[in-house]
């Protein structure tokens, strides 16, 4: 039998979660019919967010840490010029989408651990699998080795660590709860910014493997800082798994068809180029500026009119891309698609968080969200170097990533809609 909410969520309820409300006054009378703002819709444990201070500071600090931890990119030219030349660019992505899938899918199991208590163990886990995925990365020749070390066992690493990462932040946040958020996700645009400029620079100095080892090192640093940082709030209950609350909408980000890699780089000139080898730097620098551009205007009109904002714009920037004829013209590109994805990559979460009544059941909701994301990010790179291989063409992969974003734009419109009470009247 499933375990149901304490009181039913009702359109008004979520409306107020997208934008934390003051508490009122202790002398004022209850007002029965007013909806629940989301500092009072939780549980008790967390009717009253810090909002600051040194311990929610440090929560972000330890989040940022793990989100430090998130990357892909710069592999995928490595394997397909070096490493695993000869092995068509659709065959390789299946590294990246493994990876991917098992970095969100599986968060539908470690969603409910983290609610049961299970930071600390979440922690330590992602900290083994994803530095021992790297070691056994470094040592890998073939396809196959890769997959499983790359693909699974790194890719589960981040899942496990990815949890605590989302989960910790919004519960000591209320009216600061975007930033804060965003805060912490910089450090995934950071650490996409770092890694690269390390891989390319030690790669010739100290080969593939040492470099990779050095990653893993690095790794295991960012993991055991944030263990030693990260505190949850306490819950006064360990829930079960539950299926009240639960969203079909929320299970499509079509959004994760867009994956874009350095193959259309290569195909393009680029790779003598000195900005070839900092493109994806340049990606995550203004991804970093969107995060934070993006969680303030969260902050003071709301994080789901945001959502919708910049998957919008960043769905028209790819149809910009279509147009581009030139290096100029692919940077500025980059620049502007990057600069909203980041938007949307860092209120994802704001926006879940702002619907659920009851913060105690964030992880499970959190890891229900990831699971169909990674449906997406399992298929869509795939898809589309299938796409480019039959064609030889990025126009087709082009309109995948476009109409993905612009469709997903439209169902979180839909979903704004609906929690506001005007598709339900």
């Amino acid at each position: 039998m499933f375990l149901q909410e304490k009181r039913d969520s009702r359109p008004e309820d979520l409306e107020s979660g997208l934008q934390p409300q003051p508490a009122k006054a202790a002398d004022a009378p209850p007002d029965e019919s007013a909806p629940a703002p989301l500092a009072e819709s939780g549980v008790a444990g967390h009717r009253d967010f810090p909002d600051g201070g040194v311990q929610a500071w440090l929560q972000v600090a330890g989040s940022f840490a793990l989100y430090f931890n998130h990357l892909y990119g710069v592999f995928q030219n490595y394997y397909e010029t070096e490493l695993l030349a000869g092995t068509s660019a659709s065959v390789i992505s299946w590294v990246g989408s493994v990876q991917i899938f098992c970095f969100v899918a599986v968060a539908v199991i470690t969603g409910p651990l983290y609610d049961m208590g299970y930071c600390r163990s979440l922690i330590i886990a992602g900290a083994a699998f994803e530095t021992g995925g790297f070691m056994l990365t470094s040592i890998s020749t073939k396809f196959w080795q890769i997959l499983l070390a790359q693909g699974i066992c790194v890719g589960l690493g981040m899942c496990f660590i990815s949890m605590p990462s989302m989960a910790i932040v919004p519960l000591y946040f209320g009216k600061r709860r975007a930033r804060a958020m965003a805060t912490a996700t910089i450090g995934s645009g950071l650490g996409a910014a770092v890694y690269p400029l390390i891989f390319q620079n030690l790669l010739a100095k100290v080969g593939f493997g040492w470099t990779i080892r050095v990653l893993g090192f690095i790794t295991l640093a960012m993991c055991l800082f944030a263990l030693f940082t990260l505190k949850p709030r306490p819950n006064p209950e360990k829930p079960a798994w539950q299926v009240k609350g639960f969203s079909w909408r929320w299970f499509i980000d079509l959004s994760a068809f867009k994956e874009l890699t350095y193959g259309y780089a290569l195909a393009h000139g680029m790779q003598g180029l000195t900005l070839f080898g900092y493109l994806l730097t340049i990606m995550n620098a203004s991804s970093i500026v969107g995060r934070i551009v993006s969680s303030f205007v969260a902050d003071k009109f709301g994080s789901l009119d945001t959502y919708v904002v910049v998957l919008t714009f960043g769905g028209a920037s790819i149809f910009y891309w279509l147009s581009v004829v030139n290096i100029a013209g692919n940077v500025a590109f980059v620049v502007l698609w990057v600069f909203f994805s980041g938007g949307v990559v860092s209120l994802t979460n704001v926006v879940l968080t702002g619907i659920t009544p009851d913060l105690s059941r964030l992880g499970t909701r959190l890891g229900m969200v990831s699971m169909i994301k990674g449906l997406g990010g399992l298929i869509g790179p795939p898809i589309s170097g299938a796409v480019l291989d039959a064609t030889g063409q990025y126009l087709g992969v082009q309109l995948i990533a476009a109409c993905g974003m612009m469709l997903t734009a439209v169902v979180m419109l839909v979903l704004r809609l609906v929690v506001s009470g005007r598709l339900l009247k």
